[in-house]
């Protein structure tokens, strides 16, 4: 199975989802964990690698995939009778799947894609938060000195904002180079100051909300700038804690790496 950065892949299945396990965090799969619903959606979180998904459903088939990013990935629905099962969590309670049934679970689940406000739940970024990572990519810099550069590329933290039990990092690049920059991966770690003085230190990666996040770096062009807006789960970090934001260029050794602390990070722009 193939999934983007940018687009969501829908699962459907004949049975509600109870639990679904990505092998890694290179790959995010969102689905209703209030209410049991029979689909869910795949969306890459870096343009790189593979990783497994096993899906568990309520009557306890077990689905497994492998799932590889695709830049020009093309199909975005994937319908499963329960054919498709590799086992049983309970081998003894498994009903057998009703191919009218299973019509009718992917009209109402078609249905419900098409509700906005069903969209405005676990399922996908609220439009709310949407309009705001616009406004703060429209917003002038709250930051001023808080940016790396190497060979003439430029990460740059603009803003730091806090919302509705959400924390957005507004980000800035800047390409003033004559080559292209692509992006292998963009990361976030927690660590502590005294090991951000070695090399070898240990860091703990903060994913950030992929589905939430708005205009994510892929390509700076020559001459070219871009803001984007990264989401999190609330962010607040010890006063000996420190983020790093790593950013990798793929096919190339302009890698910058940006500390925040925790005075920035506890002490978002309002």
């Amino acid at each position: 199975m193939e999934a983007t950065t940018d687009k969501n892949v829908f699962l459907f299945f004949p049975s509600p989802i109870i639990k679904a396990l990505p092998g890694n965090d290179d790959f995010h799969f969102a689905y209703n964990q209030q209410k049991a619903e029979s689909f869910g959606v795949l969306k890459a979180a870096s343009n790189r690698g593979e990783s497994t998904l096993h899906v568990i459903t309520e009557d306890q088939s077990v689905y497994s995939f492998v799932v590889r990013y695709n830049a020009q990935a093309h199909i975005f629905e994937h319908f499963f009778t329960g054919d498709e099962k590799v086992g049983s969590s309970s081998p003894d309670r498994i009903p057998r799947p009703n191919k009218d049934q299973n019509a009718s679970n992917e009209s109402t689940v078609a249905k419900k894609i098409m509700d906005s406000n069903y969209l405005e739940g676990n399922l996908g970024p609220s439009p709310r938060d949407m309009q705001f990572c616009k406004e703060l990519v429209a917003r002038k810099d709250f930051f001023k000195s808080l940016f790396k550069t190497n060979n003439d590329v430029v990460l740059k933290v603009t803003d730091i904002a806090y919302r509705r039990d959400k924390t957005f990092i507004c980000l800035s690049m800047v390409n003033n180079s004559t080559v292209d920059y692509d992006v292998n991966f963009i990361q976030f770690n927690k660590i502590s100051k005294k090991a951000s003085k070695r090399s070898n230190y240990q860091a703990i990666e903060i994913p950030p909300l992929i589905e939430s996040s708005f205009n994510t770096f892929e390509r700076i062009a020559s001459g070219e700038s871009q803001k984007a807006v990264y989401v999190f789960e609330k962010l607040a970090l010890d006063s000996n804690k420190l983020i790093n934001i790593e950013l990798n260029e793929l096919r190339g050794e302009r890698n910058i790496v940006l500390p925040v602390t925790h005075r920035h990070i506890n002490n978002p722009n309002l």
